[in-house]
């Protein structure tokens, strides 16, 4: 976020409901529905055109209003991200995590079952990843279970894999090359499918790669913000 500031971008990061300060949940809560909230959001804000950046369930966020609004995104980030979770597989897996949420502390306990998996190895071995670690571990002890659970079995729906290809604004796919839960294959299938796809792999990053590579992820998203796609599209036309 700072970087993308000192740039001169105007940095929006919602805490989606079910999350942060927003409020909590008490129903099945899915992509769509959190793509609502956005539009309202963008809505109120008064904001018109945008370049949405989206990891995870992020990510999958940004698809659905690049699909929605393909005249209004100017550019979209998708990271570490999934074109499909309605599948026998990923329900079980959410289902999972639902009901470690549901349980006493559910959240915290999840953070520490699925840390070693969410950031690389090299990462946790430093102060950085320890100080990320604690901030996390606060974050979840104050987060609402129950709503996160909801968020968990509601994204279970999602499929566009059929779709990408509908979308032209210029696209960046990255991937972690250790990331297990969704990986770089799933990137990979996806900027080929696209029209002004590009597969960006960060070796040695796992699932949430903004914190365990922040340097080198930055530096790749903001190379692709800055980058006159315009003119590069005149160029290869001609």
């Amino acid at each position: 976020m700072p970087a993308l500031v000192e740039a001169g971008y105007r940095v929006i990061v919602p805490d989606h409901a079910g999350h942060g300060a927003s409020a909590r949940l008490f129903r099945p809560f899915g992509v769509s529905d959190i793509a609502d909230d956005t539009e309202l959001l963008l809505a109120h804000l008064d904001i018109e055109r945008l370049d949405v950046v989206g990891l995870s369930l992020g990510g999958m966020v940004a698809l659905e209003l690049a699909l929605r609004h393909p005249t209004r995104i100017q550019r979209l980030v998708v990271a570490n991200s999934f074109d499909k979770t309605a599948t026998p597989e990923f329900g079980s897996m959410a289902e999972g995590w639902a009901t470690v949420f549901e349980r006493p502390h559910g959240p915290v306990t999840r953070l520490e079952q699925n840390w070693l998996a969410s950031v690389s190895p090299s990462f946790q071995a430093t102060a950085d990843g320890m100080r990320t670690y604690q901030i996390w571990h606060g974050i979840a002890a104050t987060s609402d279970g129950a709503s996160l659970a909801h968020v968990a079995r509601g994204m279970t729906t999602f499929d566009v894999s059929t779709r990408i290809a509908e979308l032209a604004m210029p696209i960046l796919f990255i991937a972690g090359s250790l990331d297990k839960m969704s990986p770089p294959e799933f990137s990979r299938r996806m900027a080929a499918q696209a029209t002004h796809g590009k597969l960006s792999i960060i070796e040695g990053a796992a699932h949430i790669s903004n914190a365990d590579s922040s340097d080198e992820f930055t530096a790749r998203l903001l190379a692709f913000l800055q980058t006159d796609h315009a003119a590069a599209d005149l160029r290869a036309d001609d």
